[in-house]
């Protein structure tokens, strides 16, 4: 037998055959013996089992890092080199369009030279990678130097890597007009440990350039 509900109340019984859709049964269809939502913090079933690891899971982990580490090594050397020497050529590019400058600026020479490892004044027969110098010849003009000692502008300390900086000559020497007048016409920085290299070509215009190759005789 069903009843019908009207408003939550239950009413009149009546046959199965002419009960209408809004029937039910007396006992609700839904029917819970607590809330339908509990507070998650009062449950005392965990929301997440907690489990660790085997052993056999850590050590098939550990493998296969140390397999990815060891694809990305030899990546990684490379990028790290080729930063460095873009970083230590555009340095010495600043430093030759500086010393051209300066030569421009001040209408006399000026250029840059290679020094001893901690040195401020120019040598003879030196190595670049231990340091370099950008100065100008004091002019007759100028009374706050000794008409023509060398002023120190900037001193480029000595690389701090085992790259090496080659060249030619121990000087590039810019006339007042910024045309190169004696010195390099190439420089070659070379990473020994992974050969890669970045060449500076120096023409007459005293304008310096990067080459992939060796700069023209």
């Amino acid at each position: 037998m069903y009843k019908i509900m009207l408003h939550g109340n239950y009413t009149s019984e009546v046959g199965i055959k002419t009960a209408c859709p809004f029937v039910c049964l007396i006992m609700p269809f839904i029917r819970f013996k607590r809330a339908l939502v509990n507070p998650f913090i009062c449950s005392n079933i965990p929301l997440v089992g907690i489990k660790g690891f085997t052993m056999i899971e850590l050590i098939i982990t550990m493998t296969i890092v140390g397999i990815m580490v060891a694809l990305a090594a030899p990546g990684m050397q490379s990028f790290v080199s080729n930063n460095r020497l873009t970083t230590q050529v555009n340095e010495l590019l600043t430093d030759i369009s500086h010393a051209r400058s300066e030569a421009i600026i001040r209408s006399t020479t000026a250029g840059v030279c290679v020094t001893d490892v901690g040195g401020d004044t120019c040598v003879s027969s030196g190595n670049w990678a231990n340091g370099r110098l950008v100065y100008y010849v004091c002019p007759s003009t100028d009374t706050t130097c000794t008409t023509g000692s060398n002023v120190a502008v900037k001193i480029h300390e000595a690389m701090t890597n085992d790259n090496t900086l080659d060249s030619p000559s121990d000087a590039i020497i810019f006339n007042k007009t910024g045309l190169l007048s004696s010195g390099a016409g190439q420089f070659t920085l070379t990473d020994p440990k992974t050969g890669g290299k970045r060449i500076v070509c120096l023409g007459t215009t005293g304008r310096p350039a990067l080459s992939k190759e060796d700069c023209p005789s």
